[in-house]
Parts: C-alpha cells; sequence; structure tokens
C-alpha cells in the first residue's frame, strides 16, 4: 500500500508541476470557447440532456464531455480558463495513474521487488509525450476522450489476458467505450479493434470475435449509448445528431487543406515531434535480444507487448491514410506507444551500460542543447525581447542541467530515462514562458475585443447576435469578465430591436440598413464584425 501511495504522490505531482503553471495566460483558441460555453449554459439554463448554445441544439458532438466540464465548473465553482484546461490535465494525469497501475499488477507478477523507477516508467512516459502534454493545455475534448479509451481498453487487456475474468473484461470495455461514443461519436469502438483483431490473429484466436463475451462487449457499450440515445429521440429525436455526425465523418474525409502527399509529409512530421522521444524506443523490437528477453519472462510481458504495438501501428496506420485526419485524432491509440516504450526501458534497465554508440550519441545532443541555450541567451539579449524572469530560472536550470549530465564519462539507461523526463519537463517550460507570455500581451485578440465592444456598448450592458456566435468573444464578455449581463442569438437579421447594439459578420448584407443608426468596425485576429446601432 505505501508503495503505490508514494507512486500516486510522485506521478501527480509531477503532471501538477508539468501541466498547470501558466496555463491560464494564453486566451482560449481553437474549439475551447464552443467547449466551454455549452457546459456554462447547461448550468446556466439546467437543460443537460441536449448540448445547446443559446438555446439551438448542438448536434456536432454527443454530450459528455460538456457534462464532466460542467460537473467540475459546479464543484470549483469556477469556469476561468484555468479551470477549464486544468479539467483535461487531470484527465490526464488519471489516465497515467490508470497505466502504472496496470503495470504495477503485471510486473508484480514475474518480478518479487521491481524498483521504484520501474513502477513509474508509463506514468512518466504518458505525461511527458508532447501530444498528450498539449491537450493537458487546451478546454477540448481530446484530453478527457484518450483518457476514457485508454481505461476501456487496458481494462479489458488487464482482466481479459493476465485475470482471466472475461466477463467482467468485456463489460468494463464496454462501458468505457459506451462512454468513448458518449463523447465523440462512433469512432470510439475503432481503437479497440486496432489491438483486438491483429492480437488475436497473432494469438491464431480469430473465433473469439464471436464469442458471447465480445458480444457482451458490444450490447454493454450499445446500453451506455441508449441510456441517452432514447430519451433525447423522445425530446428532438436522434436523427438530427446522427446525420451531422455521418456529415462530420464525410467532410473531415473530403478535407482538402492539403494535397495526399503533402498530408503523409506532415502527418509524419507531426508523429516524429508529437510522439518523441518515446516514439523511437519501438524500434527496438528489431533487436533480437530484445526478443528473447520477453519470450524469457513471464507471458503477460510479451502479450502486453504486442497488444501495444498493434494499437499504436494501426491507429497511426489508419489516421496516416486517412485524407485530412489530424494527429490529435489518433491520441487515444497512444497508450500502445507508452507501453512499448515502458517496456523497451524496462529491458534496458536490466543492461549495465549504454553502449559506445549512444553514448557518443548522447553526448551530441547534450552539447547541442548548451550552445542553443546559450544563442537563445545572446538573441534575447541583442533583441531586448521582454520574457518572464521564469524563462531566463528555467533556461539556467537547463543549461546547468545538460553540463551536469556532460560532465560523466558514461551512463546507465535509467540516467538517461530520467534525463529524457526532465529534458521534455524543462523545454515545455521554456515554452511556456516564454510564448504565453508573450501572446498574452501582443496576442490578445478576443480578450481586447470583448473590452472593445464593451467600452463601445458602455451602459447598454445588452448585446444581440446576428446569425454569429463567436464562442471565445461570447465567453470573455458574458462569463470570464462579465462586461455585458444580456446576450441573445438573432436566427436572421430583419427584425433587429430598437435602439439596441447588434453584432454581425462584416460580409453580412441581410439586413435593413435603414433601421442603423452607427456601425462601428471591430476585428479579431483575420475575421471583421460590425458593431450595429439600432434607432
Amino acid at each position: 500500500m505505501r508503495i503505490r501511495i508514494l507512486i500516486f504522490v510522485i506521478l501527480f505531482s509531477f503532471g501538477i508541476g508539468l501541466y498547470l503553471p501558466f496555463i491560464s495566460l494564453k486566451e482560449f483558441q481553437g474549439e475551447e470557447g464552443r467547449r466551454v460555453l455549452i457546459a456554462i449554459q447547461m448550468l446556466e439554463n439546467s437543460e443537460y440532456l441536449v448540448p445547446k448554445l443559446f438555446g439551438e441544439p448542438y448536434f456536432m458532438k454527443p454530450p459528455l464531455f460538456n457534462w464532466a466540464l460542467a460537473l467540475f465548473f459546479k464543484l470549483t465553482g469556477n469556469f476561468s480558463e484555468f479551470s477549464a484546461r486544468a479539467f483535461s490535465a487531470l484527465s490526464l494525469i488519471g489516465a497515467s495513474l490508470f497505466l502504472t497501475f496496470i503495470w504495477l499488477n503485471i510486473l508484480k507478477k514475474f518480478k518479487k521487488e521491481p524498483s521504484l523507477l520501474e513502477y513509474l516508467l508509463p506514468g512518466l512516459i504518458f505525461l511527458t509525450t508532447p501530444e498528450v502534454i498539449d491537450k493537458a493545455l487546451r478546454a477540448e475534448i481530446d484530453g478527457f476522450y484518450t483518457a476514457i479509451i485508454t481505461i476501456g481498453i487496458y481494462s479489458w487487456f488487464f482482466f481479459h489476458e493476465i485475470q482471466k475474468r472475461k466477463t467482467l473484461a468485456f463489460i468494463l470495455l464496454g462501458f468505457f467505450l459506451g462512454l468513448g461514443v458518449l463523447t465523440k461519436t462512433f469512432q470510439a469502438l475503432v481503437f479497440f479493434y486496432f489491438a483486438y483483431i491483429p492480437y488475436l490473429f497473432w494469438q491464431r484466436r480469430l473465433k473469439e470475435i464471436f464469442s458471447f463475451h465480445h458480444l457482451l462487449g458490444i450490447s454493454t457499450a450499445l446500453l451506455v449509448f441508449l441510456l441517452w440515445a432514447i430519451p433525447v429521440s423522445q425530446k428532438v429525436g436522434l436523427k438530427p445528431f446522427i446525420s451531422a455526425w455521418i456529415e462530420e465523418y464525410i467532410s473531415s474525409a473530403k478535407a482538402k487543406e492539403m494535397s495526399f502527399l503533402q498530408h503523409l509529409e506532415s502527418f509524419t512530421l507531426q508523429a516524429l515531434i508529437g510522439f518523441s522521444p518515446w516514439l523511437f524506443t519501438v524500434l527496438i523490437i528489431l533487436k533480437s535480444e530484445f526478443r528473447d528477453f520477453l519470450k524469457s519472462q513471464n507471458l503477460g510481458l510479451n502479450k502486453l507487448f504486442f497488444f501495444s504495438v498493434f494499437l499504436f501501428v494501426f491507429g497511426y496506420l489508419f489516421h496516416f491514410l486517412f485524407p485530412g485526419a489530424r494527429l490529435r485524432y489518433m491520441l487515444p491509440s497512444v497508450s500502445g506507444l507508452i507501453f512499448c516504450a515502458t517496456i523497451t526501458f524496462y529491458y534496458l534497465f536490466s543492461l549495465e551500460k549504454m553502449s559506445q554508440k549512444l553514448n557518443i550519441f548522447f553526448k551530441i545532443v547534450l552539447a547541442l542543447s548548451i550552445f542553443l541555450s546559450f544563442v537563445s541567451l545572446l538573441y534575447l539579449f541583442f533583441t531586448r525581447l521582454s520574457v518572464l524572469s521564469l524563462f531566463y530560472l528555467f533556461l539556467f536550470l537547463f543549461i546547468f542541467f545538460n553540463l551536469w549530465f556532460l560532465y560523466k564519462k558514461s551512463y546507465t539507461y535509467k540516467e538517461l530515462f530520467l534525463f529524457l523526463c526532465f529534458y521534455v519537463f524543462f523545454i515545455k517550460h521554456l515554452y511556456v514562458t516564454f510564448y504565453y507570455p508573450l501572446h498574452e500581451k501582443e496576442m490578445n485578440y478576443f480578450r481586447k475585443a470583448a473590452f472593445q465592444i464593451a467600452e463601445l456598448i458602455k451602459d447598454k450592458k445588452e448585446l444581440y447576435l446576428c446569425k454569429v456566435i463567436p464562442h471565445h468573444l461570447v465567453y470573455y464578455l458574458k462569463y470570464r469578465y462579465k462586461l455585458i449581463d444580456r446576450i441573445e442569438y438573432l436566427k436572421d437579421c430583419q427584425n433587429l430591436p430598437n435602439k439596441s447594439y447588434i453584432l454581425v459578420k462584416a460580409d453580412e448584407e441581410n439586413y435593413p440598413k435603414e433601421k442603423i443608426n452607427k456601425i462601428y468596425s471591430v476585428e479579431i485576429r483575420k475575421k471583421k464584425y460590425y458593431l450595429l446601432i439600432t434607432y
């Protein structure tokens, strides 16, 4: 019990220290404003069954993330940027603890006294994966969704393959996959089958696809979905949701942001960055010594490695070949990479020293990191760019950290692992202490626009949105800074209220111009709006 508590404290503290500092400096971007607005308006209107924006049903995504975020807002009594993003961070910290729990229980079956660092492997690797870090800093669906799918898939593996409790395994799988469907539609189901089908083929157990237990899992997932779908179909009909989900799949597949070859290049580059440095550990499968090591260990370790390889590789290939797919779409597959890297380092820890070639490469990386750090200092000195004092603190700690390792003559793989974890930790904090304050100062488009509009409206404290909902702007105007008491959405612009302020897109022409007293131009990033004042 003591070791479990210690593991929890270390991983939770490391995750908090890695994810939460400076998380609120940058204004909302992407879909953050939309997700937060829906959750806030659920609480505001006590309407939870159907996600809505200003009374209009929002069909593009199921409601579970909004429910969870609304509950978090209710518990914390706060819906600031910090709270909204902290929910994603805590979801992923929870996933890291779950993966560590699975690893701990598998490891104990064939090794009597594993070291603390061996126990911590999957949790630290998961927390320090750059793509995971990115989603932990955003108030979007991906972090929560990844946590749900990860728990579902590896609950199945642990109880089905290790504990041999097949009924429980498929019930848990179905429950969490059902939650996944209620978070990001039916694509949640495919992640399990990326691993399940090739794993059964490798095990020569394909007939289990037709087993009662598999059917039980599918039925459980369907039941979880129907618990929401039936009351929704009675209230607004299920067709609008299903049609919107299908349309989203089709529009993603038809996306023409770049050619197919450009997509392949871009997706590969994003994967190399987003999953480094752990991605390269998968290559160890090419070494016969590692394969012999797997065979010599408990069968559960061998199964875990190949199940995880299938999950990550087929998840990657599917999205790699799918036009319009983005790296975040495959994030629920990342737990496969985590266990591949975990087992790789578990094997490497059993070796005494790093190879001579790796030693040399490691020293080159250290020297290059130190060189680039001093170049950064010189750049900041000559450009006189204003950054936080904490940036310089992290930069000097980073230089000292690299110098300390460079001074050593040789290294163990445990030292290499710790170096990689803290290297990512320092890089992340150097990035946020440099970029986030700069963003807050130079790129606060929606925050600045909110105060600009509030200044124009002054004591009126009321705004109408004509056929447009700029989510971030609405959040800052009404909820974050409480600059305006009332915001209403107008489906058309023909019947504009008298003596009122109406926000429209600059290219909107379908409104009675004879009713307009004044027009103010409001620019937000690359979009232009007009603030109309009616007679």
